[in-house]
C-alpha cells in the first residue's frame, strides 16, 4: 500500500511539472513568423498606395516560418473601406484566401501574388495581411490605398507675393507671367490679384482683380499636394466666383480662374505678416503664396 501512495504521488508530481512547462510554452522569446508584402503596379510609400479609379493592384506577399518556430497554419486578407472585393479571387498560385491549415508545401514559406481591382469608388481602403503559425502568433501588414480621380497634375509651382497697396513695394501681382505688378501699372488686365487695404490701415492680405480673374475658396479637404486641372475645376464651378478675396488666413487654397478664359491656378497662403517692413516705409504688410498652374 505504501508504494502504490508513492507511485501516486509521483505522478501526480509529474502531472503538475508537465502542465506547468506547458503554460511556459509561449513566452515573449518564442520565435514568430514574419510577413513582407510589397505592390507591383504603383508601390507603397509608408503603407499607401495611391491608386486610379479601376486599376488593378497586384500584392505579393512573403511569409516566412521563424527560425524554430511552429509552422505557418493559417493566412488572411481583411478588407474594410470604400472598395473591398467580395468574393476575392484566387490568387496567382491558385490559392484561396483565408487559407486554413497551411498545406505541407507552404508550411515553412508562402509566396504568392493577388491581384484586386482598385475600385471606382474615391476614397481609402484597409487590406490586413495576417499570417498564423500553429503557436498562435502573428505577423501581419497592414496597406492603404488610396483610390484618387485622374486627372493633369499642375506640376507648375511658382511662389508669390504683394505688399500694402499704399506702400512703395509691389502691391499687386500677374498670376500669368508670375510676376509683381506696381501698383500704379496702367494696365490692369495683369493686375489677377491687387491689395484692397487702404492707405493708414493694417494689412489684411484682402486683394481683388482688376482683370476678369475671379476666385472660389476651396473647400476644406482639396489636396492642393496633388492638384489636377480637373479637380481645380471642379472645384470651382462647385463654389460661388468672386473677383475680391477678403481676410484670407494661412492654409486658405483659393481657385483662380484667370482672366475669364478656361485656364484656373490653384493658389495656398502660406505666410500673412502685417508688419512686414521690406519697404522702410508707412504701409507695412506681406502676404505670401504659392500657387500651381
Amino acid at each position: 500500500m505504501k508504494k502504490l501512495l508513492n507511485y501516486a504521488l509521483a505522478f501526480a508530481a509529474g502531472s503538475v511539472l508537465f502542465t506547468s512547462c506547458a503554460s511556459d510554452e509561449i513566452t515573449d522569446d518564442t520565435p514568430r513568423p514574419t510577413l513582407t508584402v510589397t505592390e507591383l503596379n504603383f508601390g507603397i510609400n509608408n503603407g499607401d498606395v495611391i491608386a486610379t479609379p479601376g486599376s488593378q493592384i497586384s500584392f505579393r506577399w512573403n511569409a516566412v516560418k521563424a527560425g524554430g518556430g511552429a509552422d505557418l497554419d493559417k493566412f488572411e486578407l481583411i478588407q474594410t473601406g470604400v472598395n473591398v472585393t467580395t468574393p476575392v479571387p484566387a490568387t496567382a498560385g491558385g490559392r484561396n484566401l483565408p487559407l486554413e491549415s497551411m498545406p505541407s508545401a507552404i508550411q515553412n514559406q508562402f509566396i504568392d501574388t493577388l491581384t484586386l481591382n482598385a475600385g471606382s469608388n474615391l476614397g481609402v481602403t484597409t487590406y490586413t495581411f495576417r499570417v498564423t503559425d500553429n503557436n498562435g502568433l502573428t505577423a501581419e501588414t497592414v496597406v492603404r490605398v488610396e483610390v484618387r480621380a485622374s486627372g493633369t497634375p499642375m506640376t507648375n509651382e511658382v511662389t508669390g507675393q504683394f505688399f500694402h497697396i499704399a506702400g512703395t513695394s509691389s502691391g499687386s501681382y500677374d498670376l500669368v507671367a508670375a510676376a509683381n505688378v506696381a501698383s500704379t501699372t496702367a494696365n490692369n488686365g495683369v493686375r489677377d490679384i491687387s491689395n484692397t487695404d487702404a492707405a493708414g490701415n493694417p494689412f489684411t492680405g484682402s486683394w481683388d482683380a482688376t482683370n476678369d480673374t475671379r476666385f472660389v475658396k476651396a473647400a476644406a479637404g482639396f489636396d492642393y499636394d496633388n492638384a489636377t486641372v480637373e479637380a481645380a475645376a471642379a472645384a470651382y464651378a462647385a463654389g460661388a466666383a468672386n473677383a475680391a478675396v477678403n481676410g484670407p488666413v494661412v492654409g486658405d487654397i483659393y481657385i483662380a480662374r484667370l482672366r475669364g478664359a478656361n485656364n484656373f491656378a490653384v493658389i495656398k497662403v502660406t505666410a500673412l505678416d502685417p508688419n512686414n517692413n521690406d519697404c522702410q516705409c508707412g504701409n507695412r504688410g506681406k502676404l505670401t503664396f504659392d500657387y500651381k498652374r
